[in-house]
Order: structure tokens, then sequence, then C-alpha cells
């Protein structure tokens, strides 16, 4: 969050989606011992069995998960992360989102960028400009506090694969979005530059 304001919070879907996730395709013995490194509020909310898809918790225990994720031995991190972002998608769409992504346009998808973010996060603004015929520019703003913001992994490698997957399921093709500025190296705000062929 910006400067002089509260810890942001991440949405219960998105957590429980990613531990759905890291069940499936890390086994059950994996996952737990991935969540034993993580610090105790972490712990005590990923295993909580009173997590709510509807509830808000803390993004430092978001934070804490993609980064041991990321740093899993035996796995590329960065490309888990984005795996994880393509699976909260899918699966935590809205029945009005996903109609709005089977009936839209990825055009009309990128222009409700900021709805799609506060989906996730109760902070922070996602702005979606359009650059030109199938190019749009999406400027994230946040905070830098790895205690109170989404974290850099988030930024670099959730944000571009979750607009990636957005856009594929509006339909379109040889579609990708490049972190182009990071809020984590002096930019003022996290960009994105989404273009797509057809």
């Amino acid at each position: 969050m910006l400067p002089g304001s509260s810890v942001m919070k991440i949405r219960g879907s998105a957590l429980i989606h990613t531990r759905t996730f890291l069940h499936t395709r890390w086994g059950s013995e994996t996952t737990s011992l991935l969540v034993a490194k993580l610090p105790a509020l972490a712990q005590e909310v990923l295993t909580s069995p009173n997590l709510t898809a509807f509830g808000w918790y803390p993004v430092i225990v978001w934070n804490a998960l993609v980064e041991e994720v990321a740093r899993w031995p035996g796995k590329n991190g960065t490309s888990v992360i984005r795996d994880i972002a393509g699976y909260v998608a899918e699966r935590d769409l809205t029945l009005a989102h996903k109609v709005l992504l089977k009936l839209g346009t990825p055009d009309l998808v990128l222009r409700q960028a900021s709805v799609f973010w506060s989906t996730y996060f109760n902070g922070g603004t996602l702005i979606a400009m359009p650059e030109g015929e199938r190019c749009f520019r999406l400027v994230l703003h946040l905070g830098v506090d790895a205690q109170t913001d989404p974290g850099r992994l988030t930024c670099r490698e959730a944000v571009p694969a979750w607009q990636d997957n957005a856009i594929r399921l509006a339909g379109a093709r040889g579609g990708r979005s490049h972190h182009v500025k990071c809020r984590f190296e002096g930019h003022t705000t996290c960009e994105y530059e989404v273009r797509w062929m057809r």
C-alpha cells in the first residue's frame, strides 16, 4: 500500500486455490513440508479449516508462501508462480467475470483490470491504458514494503501470468504481458505491456 496506509490484504480464494494447486501438483507431503517452513501467521492461515474464499488475510501470508515456493529445491520457482497465478485465475473468476471473458474481447477484459485487481487485493490500483490496436499498458500503483504490500514475485511473475491467462480466455492468440517497469527497481509504479496477435 502507499505510505501511511494500513496493511493490504489478499482474498482467501487466492490462498485456497494456491494451496489446492500445491497439493495437486506437489502432493500433500511436500506441501506440508513447505507450509511448515513459513512464518507462524502464514502456517496458521494456510492450515486453518476456517480459511474462507471471501475472507481477507494479511498479504504477508501470500508473500511468504510465494517466496518459499520460488526457492523450493528441485522446482523452477518462477515458472511455478506463473502456473499458480494461471490456476487461480481459472478457478477464481466469478460467473459474471467468466461471462465477460467468454463474450468479451481481450480489449474489454483489460479495460476491467482495476476490477480484477480488487478481486484479489483490497488496496493499490491497476490502471489500463490502450496504446494502439491489440496493445495495452497497465500501471500498478503500490508501495514496496513486504509486510504491507504484494512482493516482487507477485508483480514480476503472478500479475503478468494472470493477464496472459485472462486475455487467452477472452480469445486472444499470441498474447503476452511483459513486466517493463518495477517498483522494486526504483520506479514509482510497476508497468506491464500487454500485446496479442489476434
